[in-house]
């Protein structure tokens, strides 16, 4: 009882510390941002996209920022993959880097740049597909911050202590630190951030394992919040007795240390460049973390570029690409920095976003979270245990715990149940919104398409077309019984019959010329899916439907984003 009592007190300590340096960190931000004060900040930010498509569509909200003054007015690039076979970020890294030295001619020696992988779909977590990652809203700020800001203010000292590279991160994940002690971005080759895990969270991510006099000291509680010192390598996402045998686990402790993001110098930047001159076009995906930090240090090895049990995507080229890859990167440095009073948090997925915004009391009080932000209405949201963004809730609107509403508009007399995610939409009066529902709208250039299912689904996971009806879900119930009572079959909805059938390229949403329309059939269809309704009308087999791919395509980013400052002028108002 009483291990536990202190383990507790612990963690309510490192809560209480980190909620301090987070909000001074935020402070300083907004005066960044505000032009009040000026501090030294990154030179350059660039941000990856897939495609041209969503790079168009980055750059245009990045420029809606900067007119508002959301974020700093400094350099801003969005570079998208080459056409052709997946790269990986690994890839979209080395590509970034060489398109910056050709928009850069007169040399990149003194700046600074911020790198933050921002590609992909966000096939978990469907409510930013279309506007990004990099740009999905979180629960505090003023202006209200996305993960774009909140990546630039939890970094907002980081340039003062950094030399002249690159600092490379992930736009769907939160790292909170004490930047006090050694915090220095200064050393030659890699530098990365390393946070005391447990062994468990090892297992999928990546772990360092110290130099034995670096590990010796490492959990020493006269050490400041961040030392530095070297690794002797590093290896991905391995088992416990993996760690254990490589010597990762920390002595009187059942802790490892795990990356999240790096930096490297301007001398490793060229190397990078230099061997995606020599390989380029790359036809396989190349892992930023895996495939780069697994080639440092002085006890590397290359057995992990035959093992393709943690790369993106297998194919015959793969292993003999990542073998060059390591003896091009073999004797660079590899340097971690312990950031003993730090945290991790990963917001990719449904659950993660319901759990930390509305449950999670340590992200909660760390980020200074509010459950309504930039609301009008939803006073009673943080006893009722549920989280508004950017919204306007009329009175009379009753809502479940765990539920998030972003970006939409509720009238009298609505009812949302638990567990629910409701973003970029508007119900009208009296609409029922059942427990376990995604519910988005999405603006496309002939209407509305509602994208409806469970918030306990995947649409990443797939299935054989032979065997979907039994082993995928939609809307709770088994595929087959909820086609069924919409009057559609696994034919209707993947015509193609691709071979993985996932609910990511199942043609399931028809689209309306007006949101109302939109909204409304997308209930019905929960409703009916589930068993609570008799007959959907017209069925979903006497509609034309669009996959998720397909919403993308037709996306009308313009309206969406209009849609969602008139949205914010009457919050202002």
């Amino acid at each position: 009882v009483m291990a536990a009592a202190d383990a507790d007190a612990e963690a309510h300590a490192l809560s209480a510390c980190l909620k301090r340096v987070t909000a001074e960190k935020m402070a300083k931000f907004d005066e960044l941002r505000s032009g009040k004060k000026l501090w030294p900040f990154w030179d350059i930010i660039v941000l990856t996209a897939t495609d041209k498509a969503q790079a168009e569509a980055y750059t245009a909200i990045l420029q809606q920022k900067r007119a508002r003054k959301e974020i700093p007015d400094l350099r801003y690039h969005v570079y998208y993959d080459p056409p052709g076979p997946k790269i990986g970020n690994g890839g979209a890294t080395m590509y970034a880097l060489v398109q910056l030295e050709k928009q850069y001619p007169e040399g990149l020696d003194e700046k600074k740049v911020l790198l933050i992988h921002a590609g992909g779909f966000s096939t978990r977590l469907p409510n930013v597909s279309v506007t990004g990652k990099i740009f999905a809203a979180l629960p505090f700020g003023d202006p209200i911050f996305t993960m774009l800001e909140m990546k630039l203010a939890s970094y907002v000292d980081f340039p003062a202590c950094m030399a002249p590279g690159v600092f490379v991160t992930c736009a769907d994940d939160i790292e909170l630190l004490d930047c006090e002690g050694e915090l220095e971005f200064t050393a030659k080759g890699f530098t990365a951030l390393g946070h005391p895990s447990t062994l468990e969270i090892g297992t999928t991510h990546g772990v360092f394992i110290l130099d034995r006099e670096f590990k010796a000291s490492a959990r020493d509680p006269s050490q400041p919040p961040c030392s530095r010192g070297v690794c002797s390598r590093f290896t991905h996402k391995p088992s416990i007795p993996k760690m254990k045998e490589l010597g990762a686990d920390i002595p009187g402790s059942e802790l490892v240390y795990t990356d999240s993001a790096y930096y490297f110098d301007r001398a490793t930047s060229l190397l990078l460049q230099s061997f995606y001159a020599e390989h380029a076009p790359l036809t396989s995906e190349i892992d930023a973390y895996g495939d780069f930090l697994q080639a440092l240090g002085p006890e590397a090895t290359d057995e992990y570029t035959r093992d393709d049990k943690n790369v993106i995507a297998a194919d015959d080229g793969l292993a003999s690409l990542r073998l060059k890859l390591f003896h091009h990167l073999k004797n660079t440095p590899l340097n971690v920095i312990l950031c003993n009073v730090s945290k991790f948090y990963h917001i990719g997925t449904i659950p993660e976003y319901l759990f930390h915004y509305c449950t999670d009391k340590f992200f909660r009080e760390e980020t200074s979270a509010l459950h309504a932000a930039c609301v009008t209405g939803g006073g009673e949201a943080k006893a009722a245990g549920y989280t508004a963004i950017h919204s306007v809730l009329s009175d009379g609107v009753e809502v479940g715990k765990e539920t998030v509403i972003e970006y939409s508009t509720i009238a009298a007399g609505v009812s949302i149940g638990t567990r629910c995610l409701v973003s970029n939409t508007v119900l009208d009066s009296c609409a029922v919104v059942p427990s376990d529902t995604f519910l988005h709208t999405t603006q496309v250039k002939a209407g509305f398409v509602t994208i409806v299912y469970s918030t306990a689904e995947d649409l990443k996971s797939g299935s054989a077309s032979a065997s979907a009806a039994s082993d995928l879900t939609y809307c709770n119930v088994p595929l087959g019984d909820a086609l069924a009572r919409l009057g559609c079959s696994v034919e209707d909805i993947w015509p193609a019959s691709p071979a993985k059938c996932k609910l990511w390229n199942a043609q399931l949403f028809p689209c309306f010329t007006t949101v109302a329309e939109s909204v409304a059939y997308a209930l019905d269809v929960v409703s009916t899916a589930r068993g609570d309704a008799k007959e959907l009308k017209p069925p979903l087999s006497g509609l034309k439907r669009h996959h998720m791919e397909e919403v993308l395509e037709h996306k009308d980013l313009e309206a969406i984003l209009a849609t969602r400052e008139a949205l914010r002028c009457t919050i202002k108002a």
